[in-house]
């Protein structure tokens, strides 16, 4: 059988559609779909540095905008070193900031950094990751400040988290993992090994419901985020 009718096939099978499906359109619809996550959810997006007491870097990790405040922030808890007192936080568009830990939890790997800078950006769906789902990731590659964009999909579940085969670099850890709906699913924690026979690292990743359960615990608290310290 012709590869590309086969692929054809497939497609219509997949899909579940009865009426004809060109390959090529499919793929151009899934590519601006591609696109189109990425420019809606980059703007959610910071790049979070942690500074040495002599002024140098000592960590560099992402972060992201995933509750309905004005200045929060989650990012991955070994992002924010226990003796860092200054966070400067990059954002997309070129300009940066200052930040500072609220609280974190070493067991989850969650933590919740205030920003000094006005956020108004509405609060982000969410949703269970599952086996199979394609998956997207934005994150920061080490000490460059350019926002990077990664696709794959979700290779296995574990208590708290999941596994996805979607690149990820040193500095991606704290970065927000997205549905092709946009959901949010989880965030980046960290290599998670390497596959069988391939060279490709898997991506350890925090699931949603571990994030919601630790910003509600804290919300329980201090209800009124803008009057953080």
């Amino acid at each position: 059988m012709d590869p590309y009718f086969k692929h054809y096939q497939m497609s219509r099978f997949r899909f579940g559609m009865d009426t004809e499906l060109d390959p090529q359109q499919l793929a151009l619809a899934t590519q601006t779909n591609d696109h189109n996550i990425c420019e809606k959810m980059s703007p959610y997006m910071v790049k979070i540095n942690t500074k040495n007491p002599d002024g140098s870097i000592a960590s560099c990790g992402s972060g992201f905008h995933a509750i309905n405040t004005k200045h929060a922030l989650v990012t991955s808890a070994h992002v924010v070193l226990p003796e860092s007192k200054e966070l400067l936080v990059y954002y997309p568009d070129g300009s940066r900031g200052q930040a500072k830990l609220i609280t974190k939890d070493r067991e989850t790997d969650v933590a919740l950094v205030k920003a000094d800078r006005y956020c108004n950006l509405p609060t982000l769906r969410s949703r269970t990751a599952s086996m199979g789902d394609t998956v997207y990731i934005l994150g920061f590659s080490g000490a460059s400040n350019d926002l990077n964009f990664t696709k794959g999909m979700v290779s296995s579940l574990h208590q708290g988290g999941f596994t996805t085969t979607a690149f990820a670099d040193n500095g991606f850890s704290g970065g927000p993992v997205f549905s092709i709906h946009m959901e949010l699913l989880g965030m980046v924690r960290g290599g998670a090994g390497y596959t069988q026979g391939l060279t490709n690292q898997q991506v350890s990743c925090v699931n949603v419901d571990t994030i919601n359960g630790f910003v509600g615990a804290l919300l329980n608290v201090l209800p009124d985020m803008d009057k953080w310290p």
